[in-house]
């Protein structure tokens, strides 16, 4: 009897036979991810959106330079003619012992850092470089490198979309735009300085070059002086580290720039830099209001004893926040630059480049909303100067016209928005992000 052989079929496991196609399947399914991604749209990178930044930075620079080679521009650049034509003669100290009182009924009322910035545009009016152009071209060199700050400020404290539309804004103001491209002054500059001084010491830990920047800031205008007591205290209360590098770069400007002249030329100096007033026609602010209401003694006020004032308040309640709360030094700083000009007992229409960079640091929309208008004010101004299209010859200043006061008012109106705007949202939210100084 033969034996059995027995044949063990293995059972068919059904979800064995499926496993296959569930394999093709899931690359089918991730090939079809991978395409519908590439079709996207592709997000920007902090890099690609700095690239666009500085891209439009330095097509503005480009046509602001166009600007600058076909027109005349302001008045100012005939007195910077006249300034340059005194350091020639007397160099950049002696300046303050010429009596300017025929050029435009001006005293020369710059810095002492500005001597030497004169002997620089005089040594390039010898190569060829006309003044009205150079002065011009460095406050639109200026603003490019304040719209790149402007958003690597805002990219270490918001989000990577609102720090773009703000640096973009800024390289694109039409305020900054028609100051820099056409007025003729410095006002840009010292912005830019004071910008640039506070990021390096707040946001990259350079502390001494950051006071450099500050101490040339100071040697432009005065007007950055109103920011020192918030950067002094976050510096003594938070980052003492940084403090004496700090100081020691802003020590060595000044003791470079300053004490040549207070040495040589205090009387000058004293008079016409730190006792200066402004001119007489101040169709701004509170100075303008009082006078219209006819309440002389309260501008007399403001103009005379007023005016230190004001100081102390745009530089110590910024200063107070910055104590309390150390994450908003650059929104403090914002807030002593925008106060300032709003209670400015002095003013020119190039003093409206003061706020531009720095007011979107504190809120966006009222911030384009000054951009925007202030441009349409400026333009009209300048039209008005000009006599209309074409503006190739000097612009004389004039008083302003009714319409173009309401216009200036409701541009005031407009600065203490961002003020309060940027103030409560900054001191309810604080920063979308912490800050990352070692960006």
């Amino acid at each position: 009897m033969k034996n059995d052989v027995r044949v063990t079929i293995p059972a068919l496991d059904p979800s064995a036979a499926k496993a296959p196609a569930r394999r093709r399947s899931a690359r089918l399914l991730t090939l079809i991810r991978a395409l519908l991604d590439d079709a996207r749209p592709r997000a920007f990178t902090s890099g690609e959106a700095r690239r666009v930044v500085l891209l439009i930075g330095l097509c503005a620079f480009l046509a602001k330079l166009l600007i600058s080679m076909r027109t005349y521009g302001t008045q100012d650049i005939h007195t910077w003619a006249g300034f340059a034509q005194g350091v020639s003669q007397r160099g950049p100290v002696g300046i303050y012992g010429i009596n300017f009182g025929r050029l435009n009924g001006t005293v020369y009322n710059h810095p002492p850092l500005v001597g030497y910035y004169l002997e620089v545009v005089n040594k390039l009016s010898q190569w060829g470089v006309p003044l009205r152009v150079t002065i011009r071209a460095l406050a639109s060199a200026a603003d490019v490198i304040s719209s790149l700050l402007v958003f690597e400020i805002l990219r270490r404290r918001s989000s990577l979309l609102r720090s773009s539309i703000s640096g973009l804004a800024v390289a694109a103001s039409p305020v900054l735009f028609l100051i820099s491209g056409y007025h003729g002054n410095t006002d840009p500059l010292f912005v830019m300085l004071v910008i640039l001084g506070s990021f390096l010491i707040i946001d990259t830990r350079m502390a001494f070059a950051g006071g450099v920047a500050l101490g040339l800031a100071i040697g432009v205008k005065l007007v950055p002086i109103v920011v020192l007591p918030t950067i002094a205290v976050y510096l003594v209360k938070h980052r003492r580290d940084l403090l004496v590098r700090a100081a020691a770069g802003f020590g060595t400007v000044f003791a470079v720039t300053w004490v040549p002249a207070i040495l040589g030329e205090w009387d000058g100096l004293k008079r016409n830099v730190l006792g200066y007033s402004g001119i007489n026609d101040r169709p701004w602010g509170l100075v303008g209001f009082a006078d219209d209401l006819g309440w002389s003694w309260a501008s007399q006020f403001m103009i005379g004893p007023g005016k230190y004032l004001v100081l102390l308040l745009c530089a110590l309640i910024p200063a107070t926040l910055a104590w309390r709360r150390p994450k908003l030094i650059m929104e403090s700083v914002a807030m002593s630059m925008v106060a300032f000009l709003i209670l400015s007992p002095a003013f020119g229409v190039q003093y409206l480049a003061w706020p531009v960079a720095l007011a979107y640091l504190l809120d966006f929309w009222s911030a384009t909303l000054y951009n925007v208008i202030g441009g349409f004010f400026l333009y009209q101004v300048y039209d008005h100067w000009n006599g209309d299209l074409p503006w190739f010859q000097m612009a004389k200043g004039q008083p302003l016209t009714t319409d173009q006061v309401a216009l200036a008012a409701f541009l005031w109106a407009v600065l203490i928005a961002i003020l309060i705007r940027g103030a409560h949202r900054a001191i309810s939210n604080g920063n979308d992000l912490d800050v990352d100084t070692t960006a």
